[in-house]
């Protein structure tokens, strides 16, 4: 179970995540290919909590099928059909 100092990680990780991924993930920003700097947080987070820890607010910032395509380029993929704040993944496409 996550106590407050948990919490306090997922939001910095995610706060993190919005920062040096805000290029590829952002509505109006890039296609979803991230960066160097972005895969290097992206692969260091748990991105399931990241998910959970999106606001209204960050999701209407973001392109939430961004941030799927951002966590399998960087090799932390989401699972399919995990629930991603209220977007659910679909598998890769061939």
């Amino acid at each position: 179970m996550c106590t407050s100092s948990c919490s306090y990680e997922i939001r910095v990780n995610k706060d993190d995540i919005m920062h040096h991924c805000r290029f590829s993930i952002e509505k109006k920003l890039g296609n979803g290919d991230p960066s160097i700097t972005c895969c290097e947080y992206v692969r260091n987070a748990n991105v399931e909590e990241i998910c959970e820890a999106f606001t209204e607010a960050d999701k209407a910032k973001i392109a939430l099928w961004k941030w799927v395509k951002v966590t399998r380029k960087c090799g932390n993929a989401l699972a399919t059909w995990h629930d991603c704040a209220g977007y659910v993944v679909q598998p890769p496409m061939s």
